[in-house]
C-alpha cells in the first residue's frame, strides 16, 4: 500500500462515524389535529407516511429486528404543536409487561416508547418524551452521561392496545419545547421502543453503541417550517396560613409567595423563586449517622431539580447547602450552664434565581444566585433562667457562573465559579473550576479532566486549596483502556457550597477492558474490566493502599446474565 492509499484509508475510518447514513422523516403540517386518546383512528393518521425497520439498538448492533415486533412512527404539525402515533407491533399483546408506576418512573417492568427530540439539531440539547405500556409519561432533558428527568413540562400522551400490539398518541405543544424564530427549522429526531419481555431496545435510526453519544445518531426531520416560538412564561403564585392553638394560646402563621418561569430568548430561560414553599417536596430518610462523614440527601426541591445540569459541570455545586443546615453549630456557642432550647435545622431561603441556555454557537452560559435569610438560636441559662438568642447564620449570598462550550458534538470546556458571601464576620468563600473532556473526531480517544482551586476567607486569614483530576481513555471498540492521576491537597475546602468528604490524597489508576457489541453464538454481549489503583497521601507522602480489581459479566442469547468480580 502506497503512502496516498494508506491517507485514504486513515481518512475513512476517522470520518466513518460521521458519514453514517442518516433517516429523514417528512412532518407533514395538518389543519385539523387528532383527539389524543391513543386510538389511532382519526383521519390524519390515515393519510401520513408511516416510518419503521427500527434497529436494533440493544443488546447489540447487528441482531436482528424480528418482523412481528416492527414499529412504524408518523409525525405531523400545526401552529401549537407537533403530533406524534407510534405503532407497536408484538404478536403476544397479552404477555406485553405493563408495571404501573409515577410520572419520569419508565424504566420499570413495562414496554416503554421515547421521542428523542433535538430541536436545534446540534447533537446536545435533546429533549426525551416517554411513555409506557402501563400509560405512564415522562419527560427528560439527555446529558452527557444520562437523563435530567428534573425537567418537566406540559405535554399530552395516550395508549390502547388490541389484537396487534400498543400504540402512542403524543401531542408536545410548542411551548414544552426551545427552538430558534427562523423560516424552515433544522431538527433531529429518534425513536426508541423497550420491549421488556424481550430485553431488547429497537432504535430508528442505528446507533453504533461502541462510538460516541446517542443524540449525535438521530435521524433528520424535514417540513417543518412557519411556526413560531410562544410566550414561554409561567406564574406559580402560592399562599398557606397554619394556626395552631396550645394550652389557651393561640398562634397564627401566613405566607406567601411565587415562582416564575420566563423565557428570555428562544434559547434562555429564567426561573425565580420568591420566599418559596417547598412543603411539598418529599421529606428526608434521615438516619442515626454514627459515621465520620456528614450524612448527606438527595435534592427534591423542583427548583434545584430542573434544568440544573449546566451548574453540575466540575461538581462543585450541592444544592442542599442553599437553605441547609446554618454554618455555625449553636452548641459552639454556649457558655457555661447554658443549653440550646431552640437549633434551627435549617436556614429559609429568601429567593433565588436561575439564568441559563446555549447560544447558536454552542456556548453555555449559567448564572445562579440565592439569598438566605438571618438565623438565630435560642439559648436557656439553666441557673438564672434567662434567654438570649444567638446569632447561627447570617444573611448570606451564593452564586454561580458557569460556561460550557461545546464542540464536534462530544466534547467541552467549561469555567465554573461558586461564590458564598455572608455578612458580618462569618466565613466566605470562592471556587473555581476548569473542567474539559475532549474527544478526537473519530471518537477513538478521550482525555478528560478538572483543575479546582477553592479559597476559604476567615478573619484569621485565606486558606487556599487545590484539586485536579486528570484521564485518558481509549473509547473505541472492543479493547479500552484508561490511565489517570488524582490529587487533592491538605487545604481543599468546597464544602461551603460544594460537597467533598476528604482531601490530601495523591491517587494513581489505570484499568484495562475487553468487551464486545454484536451478539455471538452463545452470549448477546460480554464483557472482562481490570482496574489497578495506588493510593497515596500528599502529606506526608505515604502509601495507604493497592487495589487490584477483576471484573466481568455476560448476557446469554437466552437473556441470562451474570457476573462477578475478584478484589
Amino acid at each position: 500500500m502506497n503512502k496516498y492509499s494508506l491517507l485514504l484509508a486513515c481518512l475513512f475510518v476517522a470520518t466513518s462515524f460521521y458519514s453514517q447514513e442518516k433517516k429523514t422523516l417528512e412532518a407533514t403540517r395538518i389543519s385539523n389535529p387528532p383527539k389524543i386518546d391513543g386510538i389511532l383512528d382519526d383521519e390524519v393518521w390515515q393519510s401520513l407516511p408511516a416510518y419503521g425497520d427500527f434497529k436494533m439498538y440493544q443488546p447489540g448492533n447487528e441482531g436482528i429486528v424480528a418482523a412481528e415486533y416492527g414499529t412504524e412512527v408518523k409525525m405531523a404539525y400545526d401552529d401549537k404543536a407537533v403530533y406524534i402515533a407510534a405503532y407497536m407491533f408484538d404478536p403476544d399483546p397479552d404477555g406485553i409487561l405493563s408495571q404501573f408506576s409515577q410520572r419520569d418512573e419508565v424504566f420499570v417492568q413495562a414496554d416503554h416508547f421515547a421521542v428523542a427530540l433535538n430541536t436545534y439539531n446540534d447533537g446536545i440539547n435533546e429533549t426525551h418524551f416517554f411513555v409506557t405500556s402501563a400509560g405512564t409519561i415522562g419527560d427528560a432533558l439527555a446529558t452527557q452521561s444520562d437523563f435530567d428527568f428534573g425537567y418537566n413540562v406540559v405535554f399530552e400522551c395516550k395508549i390502547s392496545k388490541d389484537d396487534n400490539g400498543w400504540y402512542a398518541e403524543f401531542k408536545i405543544p410548542y411551548n414544552a419545547l426551545r427552538f430558534p424564530e427562523i423560516e424552515v427549522q433544522d431538527w433531529s429526531i429518534n425513536f426508541f421502543r423497550k420491549i421488556t419481555s424481550l430485553n431488547e431496545t429497537h432504535s430508528w435510526n442505528l446507533i453504533d453503541n461502541s462510538v460516541g453519544r446517542n443524540s449525535q445518531y438521530n435521524g433528520i426531520v424535514t417540513g417543518v417550517r412557519d411556526i413560531n416560538p410562544p410566550l414561554r412564561l409561567t406564574f406559580y403564585p402560592f399562599a398557606q396560613g397554619v394556626v395552631t392553638s396550645f394550652d389557651g394560646t393561640t398562634e397564627t402563621d401566613l405566607s406567601a409567595g411565587l415562582d416564575v418561569k420566563y423565557g428570555l430568548s428562544d434559547s434562555f430561560t429564567l426561573d425565580a423563586t420568591l420566599i418559596p414553599d417547598f412543603g411539598q417536596a418529599s421529606f428526608d430518610a434521615v438516619r442515626l449517622n454514627l459515621g465520620p462523614f456528614e450524612q448527606t440527601f438527595g435534592e427534591n426541591r423542583p427548583f434545584f431539580t430542573e434544568g440544573v445540569d449546566l451548574f453540575n459541570k466540575g461538581e462543585i455545586f450541592f444544592s442542599r447547602r442553599v437553605g441547609g443546615p446554618p454554618s455555625v453549630d449553636v452548641e459552639e456557642l454556649l457558655g457555661e450552664n447554658e443549653e440550646a432550647t431552640d437549633a434551627p435545622s435549617k436556614v429559609n431561603l429568601l429567593n433565588a434565581i436561575k439564568i441559563s441556555g446555549r447560544t447558536k454557537g454552542q456556548l453555555g452560559i449559567g448564572f445562579f444566585n440565592a439569598i438566605t435569610e438571618k438565623t438565630y438560636a435560642k439559648v436557656l441559662d439553666t441557673i438564672t433562667g434567662e434567654s438570649r438568642k444567638v446569632l447561627v447564620e447570617p444573611i448570606s449570598n451564593y452564586n454561580i457562573f458557569v460556561l460550557d462550550q461545546q464542540f464536534h458534538g462530544n466534547s467541552s470546556v467549561s469555567i465554573i465559579n461558586t461564590n458564598v458571601m455572608r455578612s458580618g464576620s462569618f466565613r466566605d468563600a470562592n471556587t473555581t473550576a476548569f473542567v474539559f473532556d475532549v474527544a478526537d473526531k473519530g471518537n477513538r480517544f478521550r482525555t478528560s479532566g478538572r483543575a479546582i482551586i477553592s479559597n476559604v476567607f476567615e478573619s484569621d486569614g485565606t486558606k487556599t486549596g487545590f484539586r485536579s483530576e486528570f484521564d485518558i481513555f481509549r473509547i473505541k471498540g472492543k479493547f479500552r483502556y484508561r490511565v489517570g492521576h488524582d490529587f487533592a491537597n491538605t487545604t481543599y475546602d468546597i464544602n461551603d457550597l460544594g460537597l467533598n468528604f476528604r482531601n490530601n490524597f495523591n491517587n494513581f489508576g489505570a484499568g484495562i477492558s475487553y468487551r464486545i457489541f454484536e451478539p455471538t453464538k452463545n452470549f448477546n454481549n460480554y464483557n472482562f474490566s481490570l482496574t489497578y489503583r495506588h493510593r497515596r497521601l500528599y502529606r506526608p507522602d505515604v502509601q495507604t493502599g493497592n487495589n487490584l480489581n477483576l471484573n466481568w459479566f455476560f448476557f446469554t442469547v437466552k437473556r441470562f446474565a451474570f457476573g462477578g468480580s475478584m478484589s
